[in-house]
């Protein structure tokens, strides 16, 4: 048997080599599920937490408001009047305005105020100055000033609620 030459058998190698493929893939996909569990786990929670914080903004009524909840808010007359420019041009104003607190004397007394006073100004208007958007602007702006002046800032606010120009 001297002749015989021993050739190693190569089948035991390369099972040692993909055994040890195998085992590095298993190790590799428990760390990616892993970690694609740890991930969905703090996205799920961070989503769960903003909801519940916008929920809680949502819910407290206080914080929406833009202005106190004292504040009342009292309609107007329709007011009609015509422009200084055209003479035939006529302008209606339905408006309301908000009130801070209660106010110092009786209501109907300061809505009459406010509304002769806007009749006023509106007589002084001519066509060009409320043509377009910004001429509402400084028409809203214009009328909320003047109610702040003549109420001594207990008007907040006035809201333009239908604006007719014939």
């Amino acid at each position: 048997m001297p002749n015989i030459i021993e050739v190693p058998f190569e089948g035991a190698q390369e099972q040692q080599r993909s055994s040890g493929f195998v085992a590095a893939m298993v190790l590799l996909t428990l760390i990616g599920g892993g970690a694609g569990a740890g991930l969905a786990k703090y996205v799920a929670d961070y989503t769960e937490e903003e909801v519940h914080g916008r929920l809680r903004q949502q819910q407290s009524f206080t914080d929406t408001l833009p202005f106190s909840p004292s504040t009342r808010l009292q309609r107007l007359e329709p007011l009609v009047t015509n422009l200084a420019s055209p003479q035939d041009a006529w302008i209606r104003v339905q408006a309301s305005i908000l009130l801070e607190d209660d106010p110092d004397g009786d209501a109907g007394v300061l809505k009459k105020k406010v509304e002769d006073d806007f009749l006023g100004y509106m007589r002084t208007l001519t066509l060009s100055h409320l043509e377009g958007g910004i001429g509402l602007q400084h028409l809203r702006e214009d009328l909320t000033e003047r109610a702040q002046t003549r109420t001594r800032g207990q008007v907040s606010e006035v809201i333009l609620e239908s604006v007719v120009i014939q």
